[in-house]
């Protein structure tokens, strides 16, 4: 039996190093699909699109990653990912397509994958879309997809309920997958109680939707309030170069180039130690779906600041319990308040690792995994 895990993109167009993939991205996923191979028979697979000529691939964690040449190159623009297909990664599915196939995409879905999605319907091999988003396009083709696919993952409670009220899921099986953590590997320890020299992190990818420009400004505001010693590491890999000269101009024009330090990528193991290092993550963007760094985090006992309204955050953090919520106008008062009454912040760190360790951990992300599985193979008889 092959159950298959595909993501029709580059790594590229998830911000992600693609030699990096399998110990950087989708890590939850990847080790639910390893556990499914340990405890079945299952041959699984995580596949993605490459830039490079020829179809390769290899094994790591007894889970087989494919890349296919991908036929639509992404220039960097966000807008125009979703438009790249394979035509090797069409012909394979054509020829030996896996028994059960889960598909990432954005919620707007692609053209690749309603032409997959329609092949796989016409072999009567059972395919899941798991999407990332809150943005639908209610098109005749999206519908198709929709309605013809076994069930659909999503990431968040809150994102299931949105989904339900909308007439293109209506009668659809909908079901949450979470994104569960390695409580272990991104465990609790104590922080650097000298909140006078505050430390901050953004983890993500640097382009104008992650709205990284408002962490500076919240060191501006930091500073300008006489923490002078205050920093931010912004680690991540590039998917905008113009964002990123925007960003290192502004931290010029701030005179913040003793406090804010880039980074670049970073390997998923060196993750840990920067978040536990930190008394907050910032997560400035308005559009996360889930967001793994921020249960990351959490994990290792650091309130998160997002954004209300952005998704995931909501449903994950306990605004003024564990994190803070707060609006595009207030973010960099609320980042800098955090610092001027820390008699909470302990009690933060502690509840914020008590959410995840309680809601998110990765025996929840495999028995959403296995039930999928299970459930679609049933449909093949």
């Amino acid at each position: 039996m092959k159950i298959s895990l595909l993501h029709p993109f580059t790594p590229k167009a998830a911000g992600v190093v693609e030699k990096s993939v399998a110990t950087y991205h989708s890590q939850p996923h990847l080790k639910a699909m390893e556990q499914l191979a340990k405890e079945f028979t299952y041959e699984v697979s995580i596949e993605y699109f490459t830039p490079k000529f020829s179809m390769y691939k290899y094994t790591f964690e007894n889970v087989n990653y494919k890349f296919y040449p991908v036929s639509f190159q992404w220039n960097g623009n966000h807008k125009k990912w979703k438009k790249q297909s394979s035509k090797t990664c069409f012909k394979w599915y054509k020829e030996s397509a896996p028994d059960v196939t889960i598909i990432n995409m954005s919620a707007h879905a692609s053209s690749f994958c309603y032409n997959l999605s329609k092949e796989l319907y016409k072999q009567q091999k059972p395919y899941v879309p798991m999407l990332g988003g809150q943005h639908y396009s209610n098109t005749p083709a999206n519908l198709e997809y929709y309605q013809k696919a076994h069930h659909i993952l999503v990431h968040t409670h809150l994102q299931r309920q949105q989904m339900q009220t909308m007439d293109m899921f209506k009668g659809k099986d909908i079901r949450v997958f979470p994104l569960g953590v390695n409580t272990e590997k991104f465990s609790l320890k104590e922080k650097n109680k000298d909140y006078t020299s505050p430390k901050l992190l953004y983890v993500g990818r640097i382009t104008p939707l992650k709205q990284v420009h408002l962490a500076i400004e919240a060191v501006k505001k930091i500073k300008s309030s006489g923490l002078t010693n205050v920093v931010l590491n912004i680690i991540g890999p590039v998917s905008s170069k113009e964002y990123l000269q925007e960003l290192k101009e502004l931290v010029k024009k701030y005179s913040l180039e003793r406090n804010i330090s880039f980074l670049g990528h970073k390997e998923h193991d060196e993750l840990p130690d920067y978040f536990q290092s930190a008394h907050l993550l910032l997560l400035p963007s308005t559009h996360e779906s889930f967001g793994m760094v921020m249960v990351e985090a959490m994990a290792c006992g650091t309130p998160v600041v997002a954004m209300e309204g952005s998704g995931g955050p909501e449903e994950i953090i306990d605004h003024a319990k564990n994190g803070m919520l707060c609006t595009l106008k207030n973010y960099a008062n609320t980042v800098s308040n955090y610092f001027q009454d820390i008699s909470k912040a302990e009690g933060f760190s502690k509840a914020a690792r008590k959410k995840i360790v309680e809601n998110y951990s990765m025996d929840k992300t495999y028995e959403v995994l296995k039930s999928t599985v299970q459930d679609a193979i049933k449909q093949i008889g």
